[in-house]
């Protein structure tokens, strides 16, 4: 009988589907916690740009850049319980999922669950609210942390009770939830912090000054002499004698604190093993500060003592100096200017923060006084050899090399000591010293020697500078920093273009990130678009995620960034167009550079039916010259060359790199149009001076050490900042997260070589067609500003003009700057070949 019940058991019993439902649940759970942890700001703005089909298509190059550890699902999760929620904290609510699969698997009640449900959720709400008002008010916190329900909380009480009733509110609500969560009064709860903090305190000095008398006397103390500690504490901080500490000790017990006499005797025993043991370290500590060498400072004189070193040349005083770094300009500052550049942009766009970019560590930048006074007793050592009498001597360290300023004697000729450059390299065992002979601007010969430690410059200690944030540049670029430390910032408007050139690994790519960086943190993009051109299809990658912000491209591009070396001329080309159709602008407007259209056209004298329009800077970023001369050849000269001597006025910068600065790569006509200069780590001398015109590139360091020529006979060497992948990552997902344009800045197309496109269709000509036809024939000129003039119409639909007429064959093709030839003759002609298009 108890056999065939058993049988006749059902397999799915109640508690059997309450142990599934409790897995399925915790499941859920763990799945969502993995995609919170692995949230990435990046994957969403990926996703979108993404059919459902290329998703589902797992051998697709775009679907495998989502970083999310469960893949597109896990981004769209990530994205709802991060962004749109609570930030990390949402992870609370997986707690409570978690919590809700574990006791429904036990079989427990939930009724305590419910109410610690609630609490959590409660709690979780208010932490992110708290992080969202300090993400408003100070900036201090990312967005992840707070997420969107957070940030708007914020916003909410901020517009309810004013600048100071959130910090009233969300403060009396968190002593709430402490009370509701240790339930004891606050003053109880602030006995119990001080005791805990007194036994971490005393615990932390036992391990480092533990003796046998402390440790036994450690064993007896209780949780209720913590209030001896404290006191204890105190007296040790202001310095009283071991007698005080005792007597400290018997007034406690006095007062009430419990212990017999031998438990004082080993409290006694033990303040003065340790009392001795504190003054032994102190006296130590004080020697050995007394023994070191001189106090490190900005601005030093130090007088070599003459025992240790008995030649002449050697007891020169030198003065060592480090410049001091810009001064901040803070958050605030720096947003506050960047949205005064902008009055009524076209798109609600919030610029980068600073939080995105990685803080310098604070331990770095110290002068190495040990190897300065090496290098200085090296150098005058070995000019004294030569005969060369200096009569001064100055350091000056900088972030890569430190440069040594010496005054020689009057009767020393200046290229004797540029001669001894090679020995001055093997005395000092180092690469890449370079000799400045003279100075430029002043009466002194320089010797560069790099550092033995070298200093990182980070991209966030140029970019949150006063310097940078004031700066009145239209596209200012905050390149690194000089010898003297200071930030050196340059204006693309104003060079009007940037030729690059260094080997591989020397710190090309970086640059060129440090100058799409600086341009994208103080530039919006009404303002400012790029055209990136990268023949090795890897390094302008990251970008593509700011396309319908930021890029130009062909109507009919397959990809926001040009990779294909096929597609680099007709993207040259269209930007030539664009640069003529400019021109046009500027004519039709009476002024001479982009600046006063733009300004002219913000006052709304200028009719947009003709095609006047804001004009936003381009710059064209070409990362590699020397492979599109190998596959298009010299066709990609033309372009460049165009741009380069008339594009300036337009608004339309060329920064050019290449890792091979050879004459065929960087022709007499490239170098003849690119005045401002950057030369990396290079590898011989020929390839300096093809870069240069001097030699220099080839003694640097690599590893973003270079040297700026803008133009002029001087050069600026410096240290270039670094960019690394993930904060371009950073501030890519974050521009691309925010809603953009409809669609990227579009360039005007080019025909094809071959000239028509095929047959016209009569549907899909203009209705202008044939009265611009006859136009143009009566003229014998095929230029759209004729049509403009003529026919009362807009640069665009103009343009449409003149591409329907050349595909008719009544135009030839595209010539540049000048007009169109025209194919028809005379009137008899045009009519005959407006029937052959109607048939």
């Amino acid at each position: 009988m108890n056999k065939n019940q058993k049988n006749n058991t059902p397999f799915f019993t109640l508690e059997r589907k309450l142990e599934i439902l409790g897995i399925v649940i915790m499941a859920i759970g763990i799945t969502f916690a993995i995609s919170i942890v692995t949230y990435r700001s990046e994957d969403f703005a990926i996703i979108q740009s993404l059919d459902f089909r290329t998703i589902l298509d797992i051998g697709q190059g775009p679907a495998l850049r989502i970083q999310n550890g469960l893949g597109p699902t896990g981004a769209l999760i990530s994205h709802f319980f991060v962004h749109m929620l609570f930030g990390y904290i949402s992870l609370v609510m997986i707690l409570i999922i978690l919590v809700y699969g574990w006791n429904i698997f036990l079989h427990k009640s939930l009724y305590h669950v419910h109410i610690k449900s609630l609490y959590s959720v409660f709690v979780m709400i208010l932490v992110a609210s708290i992080l969202g008002w300090i993400h408003n008010e100070f900036d201090a916190v990312s967005p992840i942390w707070s997420g969107s329900a957070g940030i708007a909380i914020a916003y909410v009480l901020r517009a309810l009770t004013g600048q100071y009733g959130p910090a009233i509110i969300l403060s009396s609500l968190s002593i709430i939830v402490l009370m509701l969560l240790i339930r004891k009064t606050i003053q109880t709860s602030e006995e119990h912090i001080h005791a805990v903090m007194g036994w971490i305190s005393r615990f932390w000095k036992g391990r480092n000054h533990k003796t046998p008398e402390s440790e036994s006397a450690a064993d007896d103390f209780s949780s209720n002499d913590f209030k001896a500690d404290r006191v204890k504490g105190k007296n040790e901080i202001s310095g009283q004698s071991i007698a005080e500490d005792m007597e400290t000790s018997v007034e406690i017990q006095s007062q009430g604190t419990r212990g017999d006499n031998d438990r004082q005797k080993r409290w006694e025993k033990m303040v003065i093993a340790s009392r001795q043991k504190e003054e032994e370290r102190l006296q130590k500590e004080k020697d050995e500060v007394q023994g070191n060498g001189p106090p490190r400072a900005d601005l030093l004189n130090k007088k070599e003592d003459s025992d240790k070193d008995t030649e002449r040349d050697s007891d020169l005083d030198i003065t060592i100096y480090k410049g001091t770094p810009d001064e901040e300009a803070g958050k605030r500052k720096l947003d506050i200017e960047r949205k005064n550049q902008v009055e009524k942009p076209q798109i609600k766009y919030k610029f980068p923060t600073i939080d995105l970019l990685d803080k310098a560590p604070e331990d770095g930048g110290e002068v190495d006084y040990e190897e300065i006074n090496r290098n200085k007793m090296i150098i005058l050592d070995k000019l004294n050899r030569h005969g060369i009498d200096i009569t001064a001597i100055e350091a000056v360290v900088g972030p890569t090399v430190t440069l040594y300023e010496l005054q020689p004697a009057p009767d020393v000729k200046i290229s004797k000591i540029e001669s001894y450059a090679n020995d001055l390299k093997m005395a000092m065992a180092t690469r890449g010293l370079r000799i400045i002979a003279p100075i430029p601007g002043k009466s002194a010969v320089g010797i560069e020697v790099p550092n033995r430690n070298r200093e990182i410059v980070y991209i966030r200690s140029l970019i949150n500078t006063r310097k940078f944030a004031e700066t009145g540049m239209k596209l200012p670029v905050a390149f690194g920093r000089t010898i003297e430390n200071e930030v050196f910032m340059i204006d693309l408007t104003r060079l009007p273009h940037l030729l690059i050139a260094g080997a591989t690994g020397s710190g090309k790519t970086v640059g060129i990130n440090t100058i799409i960086t600086c341009l994208l943190y103080k530039c919006h993009p009404d303002d400012l678009k790029f055209v990136m051109i990268d023949p090795k299809k890897i390094e302008l990658s990251l970008y593509r995620n700011i396309q319908n912000h930021f890029l130009a491209t062909l109507p009919n591009a397959t990809e926001p960034i040009v990779t294909d070396t096929a597609e680099v001329l007709r993207v040259l080309n269209s930007v030539c167009k664009e640069m003529d159709s400019r021109y046009e602008l500027l004519k039709m407007a009476v002024v001479r550079d982009i600046s006063a259209y733009n300004t002219k056209f913000k006052t709304g004298v200028m009719e947009e039916e003709l095609g006047h329009r804001y004009l936003p800077y381009i710059v064209v970023i070409i990362d590699e010259l020397a492979d599109l001369m190998l596959t298009a050849g010299k066709q990609i000269e033309e372009p460049i060359a165009r741009l380069a001597q008339l594009a300036r006025a337009v608004g339309i910068h060329l920064v050019v790199a290449t890792q091979r600065p050879s004459v065929n790569v960087i022709t007499g006509t490239i170098k003849a149009n690119f005045p401002a200069r950057i030369a990396y780590q290079v590898a011989s001398k020929i390839d300096s001076r093809t870069i240069l015109d001097t030699m220099g590139a080839d003694q640097l360091v690599g590893r973003g050490d270079m040297l700026y020529n803008g133009g002029g006979a001087s050069m600026i060497r410096l240290q270039n900042a670094f960019v690394s992948t993930e904060e371009v990552e950073r501030m890519n997902g974050y521009i691309g997260n925010q809603m953009g344009y409809p669609h990227p800045y579009y360039l005007p197309e080019i025909e094809d070589e071959n000239g028509q496109d095929g047959p016209l269709d009569k549907s899909e000509r203009d209705d202008l067609f044939e009265e611009a036809a006859r136009l143009l024939v009566l003229h014998q000129q095929g230029s759209v500003s004729l049509l403009q003039r003529k026919l009362k119409l807009g640069y665009n639909r103009a343009g449409r003009l003149i591409d329907q007429l050349f595909s008719a064959g009544i135009v030839g093709p595209y010539q540049g700057s000048t007009a169109r030839e025209v194919l028809v003759e005379n009137n008899e002609e045009l009519e005959e070949l407006l029937r052959e298009l109607d048939e």
